[in-house]
């Protein structure tokens, strides 16, 4: 009988488009490469585990492609940074990301309440057992405690999740993810998916602080940004509160997790639409305030805010309309 571990990675092969000998070839290396990196860490304690990735991550992170990325973004973040003082942030940076990968296989015990220490002033956790809500988050710390730590206080969870391009990591990130209790959805279903779920009186997880170009624009650090409005449209038409989470690291693998009072949607703006990019903005001002006071924290690997000067970024962007105007108008702001 196959394994588990062969059913997921093969339902999650097939569904991947077809790809080039080459491709899967690199898919597969790229695979081997995490399963053992991951075999090791689970040898090891949490606190060693995540000592060791941070190491590992500080060392080769900023000679990766992806450290040009973090430093654009890290430099928006924090525009008062002289240059040595943002190259110890992308290291800082890269490390905070090492612990993360090195934590996956201790998941299970990560969510524990020695593990995390949960604030919630309002109850919202124990009030979602009767009611579902939409919990919104950004890649924090280690944002898949949430998902955890929720379920451990008796929440039927459901979280959005975003395939790798990799469809072989994907099923070892399942794996491990497995131990936190809740459903996944995929990113790219459809609303009416989140919906159901909603309906059926499940909680939605989501993490809405990484770049969406099919989405609307709020601002995030003075600039047009993009963002997924679905979760803050679905939480104002099923009254679903709107719940902001924030996941802090206290010291090695422990943390804080944070329930923050919901976002209610202005009734005087009249117009869903506008009534959840409003929510939207709330919410990211929180993001910003979070950034701002652990930028080593926040996992922003990809580019987060447009390169309008690209010829790709602006061929992006003029294909959602909704975002086209805006963005020139801060390019000849800008220029």
């Amino acid at each position: 009988m196959a394994s588990s571990r062969d059913q997921l990675s093969g339902t999650l092969w097939s569904s991947e488009p077809a790809a080039s000998w080459l491709q899967r070839l690199l898919w597969r290396a790229e695979a081997g490469l995490v399963a053992r990196l991951w075999a090791l860490f689970a040898r090891l304690g949490p606190d060693r585990a995540s000592e060791l990735g941070a190491r590992l991550l500080a060392a080769l992170g900023p000679r990766s492609r992806e450290a040009k990325a973090v430093r654009a973004n890290l430099r928006i973040v924090c525009p008062e940074a002289n240059e040595a003082e943002l190259s110890a942030l992308v290291r800082a940076n890269f490390a905070h990301f090492g612990r993360v990968f090195a934590e996956y296989p201790h998941l299970s015990s990560l969510v524990g309440a020695d593990r995390v220490e949960l604030v919630d002033p309002g109850g919202l956790l124990r009030a979602a057992r009767r009611r579902p809500m939409v919990f919104a988050s950004g890649h924090f710390a280690n944002w898949e405690m949430a998902a955890g730590v929720a379920v451990r206080a008796g929440v039927a969870m459901t979280v959005v999740h975003a395939r790798r391009a990799n469809p072989r990591v994907t099923a070892l990130l399942q794996e491990h993810r497995r131990a936190l209790g809740c459903r996944f959805l995929d990113r790219d279903a459809s609303p009416a998916a989140m919906l159901r779920e909603l309906r059926a009186g499940r909680s939605i997880g989501v993490l809405v602080d990484q770049r969406h170009d099919e989405g609307d624009c709020v601002t995030f650090f003075g600039r047009p940004a993009t963002a997924p409005l679905a979760p803050a449209l679905l939480s104002a038409r099923l009254r679903a509160p709107f719940v902001p989470v924030r996941i802090e690291r206290l010291a090695g693998a422990r943390f804080r997790m944070t329930i923050e009072p919901p976002i209610e949607p202005d009734p005087g703006l009249g117009e869903p639409r506008e009534m959840a990019r409003d929510m939207m903005q709330r919410l990211y001002r929180l993001f910003e305030r979070w950034i701002r006071e652990r930028p080593e924290e926040w996992l922003c690997i990809k580019r987060r805010w447009p390169d309008l000067s690209k010829k790709k970024w602006r061929a992006k962007i003029s294909r959602n309309p909704r975002l086209a105007q805006v963005f020139v108008r801060e390019a000849e702001a800008r220029a």
